[in-house]
């Protein structure tokens, strides 16, 4: 038995759960999973419940395997058993359902959460906020991609708790994504005051493609290409802005640049082999589109080469500090 075992032992007996679970962490901060385990199951015997929920949240985000594809349920399950009116419990077994694919059962325990926020049990204290709940459920409309439903749920958050930087990034989103446009804008540049994000520009570059504003789109996708090594994970979300790209320059007429775009986003799609059925699309897509360019002829078949752009941010920045240092050099006499 390893010393940190024992020490938990020790912790459990004297009736310091607290310790035992802290030293349990550590262990699991250290990459010690073994040692980590084997405290939570120490923990478990004894009674105390959140190592329980913490047993399950390991299988719902940490175990490569999640638990060969449980994602921690059956403890969240277990801790139901015991306390039924964990707000806590309900929103992991919530994400446990969502992580298989049962998306109505999870809003539905989410719903259960919101239920019962006003009557939870007295022994624990909720993870989120009532309204941190409700724009968690958001998310989750939001990422099984049920837009309408998630712009009804983000109208009736706005009404109650006002705007904030992350109801107006995913408004934009959801307006953009169910065709109104015009109003996405006001609401992702809104967001893009608040914080540059890839979503939000992203979002932008599409609202401006589908209002065929073609050279602000280009502009918004060419600084989402300045991000894309950070989300190398999120194949959907690179291939939009740089296939789109690349048709923004088809319809300005700027063949050239077009099929440089084109060639980055078959060379990025061929390395990931089988592609899903919707980016297969895309990729046919930008295929046969290089060909009918090529077949135009005074086309080089070039490689795409990455830009430097900068942020509107930080390109108001660069033009001050410009403008600066012209007042400086005219007060010298320069």
């Amino acid at each position: 038995m390893s010393e940190h075992i024992s020490k938990a032992k020790q912790y459990i007996e004297e009736g310091n759960f607290k310790e035992a679970l802290k030293l349990a962490r550590k262990r699991h901060g250290k990459d010690d999973v073994e040692s980590y385990l084997s405290i939570l199951d120490l923990l478990v015997e004894a009674g105390h419940l959140p190592a329980l929920e913490e047993k399950g949240m390991y299988y719902q985000y940490y175990d490569p395997t999640h638990d060969n594809g449980d994602y921690g349920e059956k403890y969240f399950d277990e801790y139901l058993a015991i306390q039924p009116k964990s707000i806590n419990a309900l929103c992991d077994k919530a994400m446990s359902r969502f992580n298989k694919g049962k998306i109505d059962e999870s809003l539905e325990y989410m719903d259960k959460a919101l239920d019962k926020y006003n009557s939870f049990s007295k022994i624990e204290e909720p993870h989120l906020s009532k309204k941190e709940i409700i724009m968690a459920r958001i998310e989750l409309l939001v990422q099984a991609k049920r837009y309408d439903d998630a712009l009804r749920s983000l109208n009736n958050y706005e009404n109650q708790f006002g705007s904030d930087k992350k109801s107006d990034l995913y408004k934009g989103q959801m307006l953009q994504k169910t065709g109104k446009n015009e109003k996405a804008l006001e609401y992702l540049d809104k967001s893009l005051q608040e914080e540059d994000t890839l979503i939000a520009l992203n979002a932008k570059g599409d609202a401006l493609y589908e209002l065929k504003r073609y050279d602000k789109a280009l502009k918004a996708y060419n600084e989402c290409i300045t991000y894309e090594s950070k989300i190398e994970d999120d194949l959907e979300l690179i291939t939009n802005f740089n296939y789109k790209a690349a048709f923004c320059c088809v319809n300005l007429k700027e063949n050239q640049k077009a099929v440089q775009y084109l060639n980055k986003t078959i060379s990025m799609l061929n390395e990931h082999g089988r592609l899903p059925k919707d980016i297969e699309a895309i990729y046919q897509k930008c295929s046969f589109k290089k060909d009918e360019l090529m077949k135009l002829g005074d086309i080089e078949d070039k490689e795409f080469k990455k830009t430097r752009f900068l942020s509107t941010k930080y390109s108001l920045i660069a033009l001050a500090v410009i403008l600066i240092l012209y007042i400086i050099l005219k007060l010298n006499g320069y």
